[in-house]
């Protein structure tokens, strides 16, 4: 069965509060019911703005049977939230692969998204071959992540919220202090150093929750597993 992934950004008109947010994650988790060839879901609530606007309600990630109508499969699943709804079909790119993608019920794990772009004078092959020789390996190699996944957009889809995107970065952790520590390693200045020299520094990011609702397909050991490519 081919699979094809989407990434999906909600933004609204407005700030949005954190009652808001749960409310509008909720409707979105409900409906997956009825959201035709829908073989995985998740449901990011963002929890902190780092540098993304504060009108963004949520991330949706969707995985759709390549036979079935995923312009339908979106739209039931983000029609009973009033956003403006932006989405991009996407590419994966493992680096670690994400452990415990289980549905989550009422547990949810913690990730860094974000936004990236390639940097002007860069090729989009030139820009994520030096994410995957230069920068991956020095991102991968910072203790505390449980999972490093890149989404290379294949194709915008609708973007009434004007970004410059050319990937998505994901970057889960077991919990706040994970996350914190893994962000005080030298590493993690070395490697926040390294963007601009090949990427854009004007990248969307935040801290989210991310909720399984339904597992998404396996990715297989990423690059920089043990017994990865």
């Amino acid at each position: 069965m081919a699979v094809q992934k989407y990434v999906m950004l909600l933004d609204a008109d407005h700030a949005v509060t954190a009652s808001e947010r749960d409310e509008a994650v909720g409707r979105l988790i409900e409906g997956a019911d009825e959201a035709p060839g829908l073989v995985g879901l998740t449901v990011s609530s963002l929890d902190e703005s780092l540098t993304g606007p504060a009108e963004t309600i949520a991330v949706v990630q969707a995985w759709i049977d390549d036979s079935a109508d995923a312009e339908a499969a979106l739209g039931q699943l983000t029609g009973s939230v009033e956003a403006r709804v932006s989405s991009w079909l996407v590419d994966e790119i493992v680096f670690l692969a994400p452990v415990d993608r289980r549905p989550s019920g009422a547990h949810s794990r913690l990730n860094l998204f974000g936004t990236a772009a390639k940097r002007e004078d860069f090729t989009t092959e030139g820009f994520f071959d030096y994410w995957k020789t230069v920068h991956a390996p020095i991102s991968s190699s910072i203790p505390g992540s449980s999972g490093y996944v890149v989404s290379r957009v294949r194709e915008t889809v609708s973007m009434p919220v004007e970004r410059t995107v050319d990937a998505f970065i994901e970057l889960w952790y077991p919990s706040r202090d994970h996350q914190a520590r893994a962000n005080e390693h030298p590493l993690a200045a070395k490697a926040w150093e390294d963007v601009p020299n090949y990427a854009r520094t004007d990248g969307q990011f935040w801290l989210t929750y991310e909720h399984v609702v339904i597992e998404p397909p396996g990715t297989g050991p990423g690059m920089f597993d043990s017994g990865g490519g």
